[in-house]
């Protein structure tokens, strides 16, 4: 919250402060709950790394390459609960596609390559989420809501990098991202 309400202050002082914190304050969290899984830290680690690279203007691309890694992670994560799942397949597939067709004019020659594999490897987190099979839906709901914000949070930036600018992007692609 106090990450959106400096963004949107034109704060960028308090953006640079506030922004990194939300990974390391999960990761605390995890430890706290005894997380001993060095996969989801290694997704936290690797999402960090892309939020301070996406401050910068210049660093989009190791950005990028970082919230890969990420979803990297997620995906070995939820491997061991996953039950394939044709319809959920086609669901998150079937957005991507989609999305990518919309946005695909915009998105710079040089990009489109590192735009599209990352849709790939966000849509197979996203697949992996929705095909975990759980002992309680509550974890399965959980788990899956977070991915699906982390994608909308995601289409966003890409949205208003390559398409169309957002009116207070923050806003959107923040309060997403947190949720997730």
């Amino acid at each position: 919250g106090i990450e959106i309400y400096a963004s949107l202050s034109g704060n960028q002082t308090l953006v640079y402060i506030t922004k990194p914190l939300l990974m390391p304050i999960l990761m605390i969290l995890a430890y706290t709950k005894n997380s001993k899984n060095r996969l989801l830290y290694g997704a936290l680690f690797f999402s960090f790394l892309g939020d301070v690279f996406l401050m910068f203007n210049n660093y989009f691309i190791p950005g990028l390459l970082s919230f890969l890694v990420a979803q990297v992670c997620y995906i070995f994560l939820f491997k061991p609960q996953f039950k394939l799942s044709p319809s959920i397949i086609l669901l998150f597939g079937v957005s991507t596609l989609l999305f990518l067709a919309y946005i695909f004019s915009g998105i710079q020659k040089d990009m489109q390559i590192p735009v599209v594999a990352y849709c790939i490897i966000i849509t197979m987190m996203g697949v992996m989420a929705g095909s975990r099979q759980t002992i309680t839906k509550f974890s399965y709901g959980f788990v899956l809501m977070g991915a699906i914000l982390f994608i909308i949070s995601d289409s966003l930036i890409a949205f208003d990098k390559f398409y169309s600018p957002i009116a207070m992007p923050s806003l959107f692609v923040m309060s997403t991202y947190g949720i997730a």
